[in-house]
């Protein structure tokens, strides 16, 4: 079962409706199987009477943290490797000499 997108006349930002075209709730399983993972329902789903049939796991926000966290990533491992090559070349400019005056 799939969400329709509402329309807004502010725009940009449209919310997700049921099949009763109210906002859909994100909610939280509490499930041993699917702990913590977030779920979109309709807000008449736990009113007697009113049986909206709409369910579903929200699964964008998770690819969207997962994107953002893999970007982060990727640009600090492209630092870590600058950083390495900045070293390397520091490293073949010095060369350290050590003498020892025995008595």
């Amino acid at each position: 079962m799939s969400a329709t997108m509402g329309s807004s006349s502010s725009s940009a930002q449209k919310e997700m409706v049921c099949h009763c075209q109210l906002p859909v709730r994100i909610c939280t399983s509490k499930t041993k199987e699917h702990p913590g993972k977030k779920f979109r329902v309709c807000p008449n789903s736990l009113k007697p009477g009113k049986k909206c049939k709409y369910w579903e796991w929200d699964e964008e926000p998770v690819q969207q943290s997962l994107d953002v966290e893999i970007a982060s990533i990727k640009e600090d491992v492209s630092d870590l490797k600058k950083e390495v090559l900045e070293l390397k070349k520091k490293k073949r400019g010095h060369r350290v000499h050590i003498s020892c005056n025995l008595l």
